[in-house]
């Protein structure tokens, strides 16, 4: 049995001071703006761009065709805090201590925000903050922001401190607030990081994009997934009984035209958002600073929309653990990458475009090889980690390679052991439903896997 597609286990704690970034992608600018817009629930497949003929994201297609999208962009734990820490941090949340919903990012550690405020940049957020941490106390400067999620329309939010009220749509607001920002001192640079609500679910479970959008979008052309009536044979026997198979079939995922209705609802609010991102790319182009400005795009996690009769997130299969990703800039190639790449891996990214030197205890690599070059080495794996039971999870671990996945479910009570282990071909089996941990012929593979779960644990204990 041959094993292509086991790669080397993950480089971690590899990262070592700076040398100043890679000349072709900076074109010696010596302190370029940053603008990372981070989406929430934002599945890889939802842009047009990414080959989905069925949603329209004019905006986001706009900025993948200035720079490199990567199709195999990844987050290391698919939860809105815990991501968020890893962006702001690239570090694990076994780490920073944020494994879980609202979690808090340890005293001692320092956000990209830190690190780049030292260096005399202008720091500031926008949009959804879902930590325990304040804005201020990673590193913001300035923060016009609203805790977890809620209406899409006149939103109470705090601005420069100060309740307020965000009169109309959500994310209309948070674009005039990011454009406000970046207009506000041209003396410095800045980095800004815009987080949006859309297209997480309202307080109402719901998606209200207005009639006009949704009345464009014919709801009898929206998809069904193929495993939406998966048994879950082959999968841990909780998960039938787990939140997230109980509230698919509390929104009705037992019948087809009810999915049919969450995609319609789902992608009309993603046009919308993408409409609110548009302006602020234009802004940006009308002030000159496009030459000067890197933009990161990416998603917080990804979102079932019935595949495995599952909604929501966490669980470590394709649709909730694999994200949208688009890094767009000067100097930066064009075209798409489908090498492994994860939210860990901006922080460094951010830090190498400042010339600022990355800390050696960040886990994740800067992604400035790859913006340069189709031809420069990678890792082949990533560790997925979630340790902490959340959203109706049990503890787990899970090792993804090009080709294969090994996912590991622990006891609650015992988090060394091991009660399940999940085995995918994933070039054969895309839908992930076919368990090969009893394949004789898979046996190799299963124990190179397992080795580098361990090995790659050890490493991330050792930072």
């Amino acid at each position: 049995m041959k094993t292509a597609g086991v790669g080397a286990v993950c480089s971690f704690a590899m990262n070592s001071p700076s040398k100043g970034r890679e000349k072709n992608v900076a074109r010696n600018i010596d302190r370029p703006n940053i603008v990372f817009i981070l989406t929430d629930d934002q599945r890889h497949d939802a842009m047009g761009c990414a080959g989905n003929r069925l949603v329209r994201t004019p905006n986001l297609d706009l900025l993948a065709a200035r720079g490199v999208r990567f199709e195999n962009a990844f987050v290391t734990l698919s939860i809105c805090s815990p991501s968020r820490a890893a962006y702001l941090t690239g570090r694990y949340g076994s780490a920073t201590g944020v494994t879980s919903v609202l979690g808090t990012i340890n005293k001692n550690e320092k956000t990209i925000a830190h690190y780049l405020k030292e260096a005399g940049y202008r720091t500031g957020m926008v949009g959804k903050w879902h930590l325990g941490n304040s804005p201020a106390e990673c590193g913001f400067d300035f923060a016009t922001f609203f805790q977890s999620n809620g209406t899409y329309y006149n939103r109470k939010v705090l601005k420069s401190g100060e309740p307020a009220t965000a009169h109309g749509y959500i994310e209309d607001f948070n674009a005039q607030e990011a454009i406000n920002f970046i207009k506000d001192d041209s003396s410095s640079p800045f980095m800004l990081w815009l987080c949006t609500q859309v297209p997480h679910m309202d307080h109402t479970f719901d998606w209200p994009a207005r009639q006009e959008t949704l009345a464009t979008y014919d709801q009898s052309l929206m998809p069904v997934p193929q495993t939406w009536r998966d048994d879950l044979q082959g999968k841990p026997a909780y998960l039938k009984e787990s939140r997230s198979r109980k509230q698919a079939l509390h929104y009705g995922y037992d019948k087809a035209e009810n999915i049919r209705r969450h995609f319609q609802r789902y992608y009309a609010a993603i046009t919308e958002m993408d409409a609110a991102l548009g302006r602020v790319l234009k802004a940006v182009d009308e002030m000159g600073l496009r030459d000067n400005t890197f933009f990161i795009f990416m998603g917080d996690n990804g979102w079932f929309m019935g595949e495995h009769g599952f909604t929501s997130k966490v669980l470590p299969y394709e649709e909730s653990i694999r994200v949208p990703m688009i890094i767009a800039g000067p100097g930066i190639r064009q075209g798409t990458d489908s090498r492994l790449v994860l939210n860990i891996d901006l922080a460094p990214t951010i830090l190498e475009l400042a010339q600022i030197p990355v800390p050696q205890n960040m886990h994740g690599k800067s992604l400035l090889p790859l913006l340069n070059s189709k031809k420069a080495k990678w890792k082949e794996s990533f560790l997925y980690e979630a340790p902490t039971p959340a959203l109706g999870s049990r503890p787990l671990l899970a090792l993804r390679t090009q080709r294969y996945k090994l996912i590991q479910t622990f006891d609650e009570s015992e988090l060394s052991q091991v009660v399940f282990e999940e085995l995918y071909d994933l070039k054969q089996d895309t839908k992930e439903t076919n368990n090969l941990v009893d394949i004789p012929d898979y046996s190799n593979i299963l124990q190179r896997l397992r080795g580098q779960i361990k090995r790659t644990r050890s490493v991330l204990k050792s930072v």
